[in-house]
């Protein structure tokens, strides 16, 4: 009898401490881009970051920001990296997202956006291309922000004629065999484009904003509202070693990212942000632009699009 006792109360115990111990953790499905921004992810799921906050974090990866965007639409995602204009306008067309911590803010000792001038050009300045065209992706980031660099040097936004090429290596290809005298890139094709010849002329280093971001669904951050903390706090412990040691995780970042091996040595990997929203001044500059640009013709309230 005593026999039989002890094994039923150890098998209730057992059932007590089984739900603990077989807990699923939270599965975040988070699309992304082949790009030096996605960094701290890869790295916290390689070091098992987010799996230690309890985040079963899968990385969903897309060639282009239109498939990406289409699976998140389908509701095929939980999670989204993408800049900071893309997902506002992702925002306006209902999908409901919010933007959890910039991936990237411009910093003024790293670029990740730059203008170059074609091979043997003697343009030094961005004022020297006025009247001439430059290579571009229209109503995107690289717009964006080639308007901000202009603007910046006191120089009318339409005083460049601009040639839409979305595909980066065909206008790399155009910028080096001088089909085109100048084309706007972010990192790392401004650096490989530089050890083919070219000449990048200005960066983004002063423009002091956020280019891109983290967002999440908004259902499944509702779905357990601790979530979103946890998430965050492995993200900031992956940030702060990346910061300390970046040249340890160059590996992890030509493995995940669309990196020229032949400028591996070359490149820095730059500073990441502690996390933190976009601002509000960086979000309205934006909305700004879009509406200036006609792609829109209202603004949405800068709390709608941040979870609190």
């Amino acid at each position: 009898m005593i026999s039989f006792f002890c094994r039923s109360l150890g098998f209730i115990l057992f059932l007590l401490i089984l739900p603990v111990t077989t807990m699923a953790a939270d599965t975040l499905k988070m699309g992304v881009l082949p790009v030096v921004d996605t960094l701290p992810l890869w790295v916290g799921l390689t070091e098992k970051d987010f799996e230690h906050e309890g985040i079963n974090l899968e990385m969903v990866p897309f060639e282009s920001a239109l498939e990406r965007d289409a699976s998140l639409q389908s509701g095929n995602l939980d999670g989204y990296f993408g800049d900071l204009l893309n997902t506002i306008l992702l925002i306006r067309s209902g999908q409901k997202l919010k933007m959890i911590t910039t991936a990237y803010h411009t910093h003024p000792d790293f670029r990740m956006f730059g203008i170059a001038v074609s091979p043997g050009s003697d343009i030094q300045t961005l004022d020297k291309l006025q009247g001439l065209s430059i290579g571009i992706s229209r109503a995107t980031v690289i717009e964006y922000l080639l308007d901000r660099m202009l603007l910046q040097q006191n120089l009318k936004t339409d005083s460049l004629s601009r040639q839409d090429i979305k595909k980066m290596p065909i206008r790399l290809q155009m910028l080096l065999s001088n089909q085109i005298p100048a084309a706007l890139f972010p990192e790392p094709l401004l650096t490989l484009a530089e050890s083919k010849g070219a000449r990048v002329i200005i960066d983004d280093r002063s423009l002091d904003t956020a280019e891109t971001v983290l967002a999440i669904c908004t259902k499944w951050a509702d779905a357990d509202r601790s979530r979103i903390s946890r998430f965050l706090t492995a993200y900031q412990k992956t940030v702060i070693r990346i910061n300390q040691n970046p040249d340890n995780y160059k590996d992890i970042l030509v493995k995940h990212t669309r990196f020229p091996l032949p400028v591996k040595d070359q490149f820095r990997i730059p500073v990441f942000p502690d996390i933190s929203l976009p601002s509000v001044a960086d979000v309205a500059a934006v909305q700004d632009w879009l509406i200036e640009t006609g792609v829109t013709d209202s603004r949405i309230d800068y709390n709608l699009m941040v979870h609190p």
